[in-house]
């Protein structure tokens, strides 16, 4: 049996050395030998490190006091065990270099989306629940913790061949999305990833949905 955590599953500094093992087999383990799966897993233990929430670090985005991020964990319920990651963090178009036409003056204000990434599970428990009880934390997590003023959708990446990924986000509501909806394009969308292959965008529309434009 497993189990979250938490109600919202909150990763602590002593999960990432595992959370790192699993999402390093999900990426690299097709690609690594022995020595450098090693050092992919340090870099992506590093990596994780940099951006934990709870950490002074001032280019994450706050709102009302608020970390707008969130690193979510699995864990076997008898021994703690992590068996699961995924992250949720909110990004700017400012991001993207994209200016709202709707600014007169040519200022762009910021639109903050909610994305999904970094999901993995250990492979000893796949198929077992652990994905869907992540992305259902990250979705809590979105509805709960951004106030009324930000997006209240929930935006995925997933590579277009991977069918099972792709079955799973569409059982849980997802679906396909134009990225020029939202002022993006495929290249945007394929940009920095750890996967082979096309990728396409997910979204989800959670309760209460609103948007803000935050100077």
């Amino acid at each position: 049996m497993a189990t979250l955590l938490s109600s919202n599953a909150k990763c602590k500094l002593k999960d990432l050395s595992p959370a790192a093992r699993i999402l390093t087999e999900e990426f690299y383990s097709h690609k690594t030998n022995f020595i450098t799966f090693q050092l992919e897993r340090l870099k992506t233990v590093l990596s994780l490190e940099s951006t934990f929430p709870n950490k002074q670090n001032s280019m994450r985005i706050e709102y009302s006091g608020r970390s707008l991020q969130r690193m979510i964990v699995a864990c076997n319920a008898k021994n703690g065990e992590v068996i699961g990651f995924a992250e949720i963090d909110a990004r700017s178009l400012r991001n993207s270099n994209v200016a709202d036409a709707s600014s007169g003056d040519g200022a762009s204000n910021d639109v903050l989306r909610s994305y999904m990434y970094n999901l993995a599970v250990d492979k000893k428990w796949k198929r077992k629940g652990i994905a869907s009880a992540l992305v259902k934390a990250c979705e809590k997590f979105v509805s709960d913790m951004h106030d009324s003023c930000i997006e209240k959708r929930l935006y995925l990446r997933v590579r277009k061949s991977n069918h099972a990924a792709v079955a799973l986000y569409e059982k849980l509501g997802y679906r396909e999305m134009n990225p020029e909806i939202i002022s993006l394009n495929k290249e945007d969308v394929n940009s920095g990833s750890l996967e082979d292959g096309e990728l396409i965008l997910f979204a989800k529309d959670l309760p209460v949905g609103a948007e803000c434009m935050l100077n």
